[in-house]
């Protein structure tokens, strides 16, 4: 899911060969891609070259500047979207369980038992898909529980960690 300026897109991002294919509400492009720099980036969408700039703000946020564009975006993940989805659910109960949305690799925890936590403040990172995601707390508490070891395997579905709610 991709947001600017307020309105939401649906992405798809599918390897084709060397590059990609982009789907943004329903329409494809193909688009290849070379790194130019740390910042800039040379893509080839529908066989024209842009030159875009990518600057990562933060907490799902890009600013893209080139080719006609300046403006900032929020790209949601499926995880982080699960994620806030499943935290909603439990805060009304009062607490939160969070479980591993696809089978990953615990690589760090970040927290332990007992210790206080804010809303947005990663507890463990997990690997998934050759990429290390911060699963964050979405209610502010006391980590009650740690249900994973670094370096442990899981599977989708598997308790995370547990916050008691503040």
């Amino acid at each position: 899911m991709l947001s600017s300026a307020g309105a939401e897109m649906r992405v798809g991002v599918e390897r084709s060969g060397s590059g990609f294919v982009v789907e943004v509400d329903g329409v494809r492009y193909e688009v290849d891609r070379a790194r130019s720099g740390s910042l800039l980036r040379s893509l080839v969408i529908e066989g024209a070259q842009r030159e875009v700039s990518v600057q990562r703000l933060g907490h799902g946020r890009y600013r893209v500047t080139g080719y006609g564009v300046d403006d900032t975006f929020e790209v949601r993940d499926p995880l982080a979207h699960l994620s806030h989805s499943a935290a909603a659910r439990d805060a009304l109960q009062g607490g939160q369980t969070v479980e591993a949305y696809m089978p990953g690799r615990v690589v760090t925890l970040l927290l332990s038992e007992g210790e206080s936590v804010e809303v947005g403040q990663g507890v463990v990172v997990l690997e998934a898909m050759k990429m290390e995601n911060e699963i964050q707390a979405q209610v502010a508490g006391v980590v009650k529980k740690i249900f994973v070891e670094e370096g442990q395997s899981v599977e989708g579905g598997a308790p995370l960690f547990e916050i008691e709610s503040a």
